[in-house]
């Protein structure tokens, strides 16, 4: 791995971290929450059962020390998915990309949505271009009715 791929692998795993962080999953994120507050009143409820166990002192945990515990364990099949499947920075079109890896689909065809994939990634390519050019026309034509006023 040369440095450029190194560099670009850091930088897409930091971007999967932060999404991750900054609740790009809030279901999963709001789930464990629960579930860490849920373990906190569990802890308090079996605490004298729990106090049996001499290498781990879980009546010392403040309340808000069971949350990291509930949010890491609900995002632990995120974390996996973002490591197994290599991604283009883009959800919907890894998203896309995913289903054609999971569909029951000959070569042939796995192929042939592919190319449609990238097909359609282009014309909006395309479009967003022509979108672009477009605007800045009529950002000049708008200037220009400017100063002649």
């Amino acid at each position: 791995m040369n440095n450029i791929d190194r560099i670009d692998w850091l930088t897409s795993t930091a971007s999967r971290v932060l999404d991750i962080l900054l609740m790009k999953y809030p279901t999963r994120t709001g789930l464990g929450l629960v579930l860490g507050s849920c373990l906190h009143v569990a802890v308090q409820l079996f605490e004298p059962g729990l106090s049996v166990i001499k290498f781990m002192n879980f009546k010392a945990v403040p309340w808000y020390g069971w949350l990291p515990v509930g949010l890491f364990t609900m995002h632990i099949p995120t974390v996996i998915s973002t490591f197994r499947q290599k991604s283009i920075g883009n959800d919907p079109i890894d998203q896309a990309m995913e289903l054609i890896e999971r569909g029951n689909f000959s070569p042939i065809e796995k192929r042939r949505q592919y190319r449609l994939l990238v097909e359609k990634v282009a014309n909006a390519a395309a479009l967003k271009q022509e979108f672009q050019r477009e605007l800045k026309n009529i950002e000049k034509s708008l200037a220009a009715e400017g100063k002649t006023s």
